[in-house]
């Protein structure tokens, strides 16, 4: 089984990021910005992806992480909830990625907004409640789907009460009741095939983070809430995580079905290493 999905540099495959794909074989390629400028270049880039037969995915949110800044314009969430149409919302966005190519989008957000200020998540979180991520993310889901790109959402179990950005540390999350985090994955992965696991320590679950811990991914999203579809893990080369190719078999051991690497190739080749060994 494949067990990557990775980032390539530049705005067209070079032989560079040829080879890496035909030595790593990935099940997916993550676009960012970096890889972005036009239409016509993203639509000529994911059709030479396609050709290697893997899922062709962007992190595609609102307008604070919006991969497609120089050319749509995407509104807030707060204009979202105003215009009271999420599903519309979705589908505008599920129709753009599908003319460009994309397959998956790592979208919603379905973390609760606690009001940290530290952890990335501002304005990226659809509401404070579980009713009410549910109604706003399901209804982005929805309309994403319906355009024929797949939703993941995250990032599972819940990263709303992490007061540090896990791109730069590791949050760890002392609350011993997780049920409302918990609860809008449980009423919104039926509708979905993939889910992203994030990288916060549970203390009341485990001692290592969320992403690498089978009691998280096997016990409580397999097990106790029945999820079968694909288990991502979020960025490995995010500083929270320490070493990319211990990491990527730890994700793969909890029950996570790939790992995403999405910068440095040699990462990428440390963690291809190290889940073939």
């Amino acid at each position: 089984m494949k067990r990557l999905f990775i980032g390539i540099n530049g705005l067209q495959l070079d032989a560079a990021a040829r080879q890496l794909i035909r030595d790593v074989q990935p099940a997916g390629v993550v676009l960012f910005a970096r890889n972005i400028v036009s239409a016509e270049q993203v639509r000529d880039l994911t059709r030479e992806l396609h050709q290697f037969d893997l899922t062709v995915a962007v992190d595609q949110e609102n307008h604070r992480v919006n991969r497609l800044r120089d050319f749509v314009k995407l509104p807030t969430i707060a204009e979202v909830k105003t215009s009271g149409d999420p599903v519309g919302f979705g589908k505008r966005v599920g129709e753009t990625l599908r003319e460009l190519g994309f397959d998956m989008d790592f979208a919603p957000v379905v973390d609760l907004d606690y009001g940290a200020k530290d952890n990335a998540l501002q304005e990226r979180c659809w509401g404070t409640t579980p009713a009410e991520v549910v109604k706003w993310a399901g209804g982005f889901i929805d309309g994403l789907q319906a355009e024929g790109v797949a939703a993941c959402p995250k990032h599972f179990p819940g990263l709303g009460r992490a007061t540090l950005d896990s791109h730069e540390a590791l949050p760890v999350i002392r609350e011993k009741d997780l049920s409302h985090d918990i609860r809008p994955f449980e009423e919104l992965l039926p509708r979905c095939r993939y889910v992203m696991v994030g990288h916060a320590q549970y203390l009341a679950l485990d001692t290592v983070p969320a992403s690498l811990s089978r009691a998280i991914v096997t016990g409580i999203l397999r097990d106790r809430l029945g999820f079968r579809g694909t288990v991502l893990t979020d960025d490995l080369e995010m500083k929270a995580i320490r070493s990319v190719g211990k990491a990527a078999t730890q994700a793969i051991a909890a029950g996570a079905d790939a790992v995403l690497v999405c910068h440095n190739p040699d990462q990428i080749r440390e963690a291809h290493a190290a889940l073939r060994s």
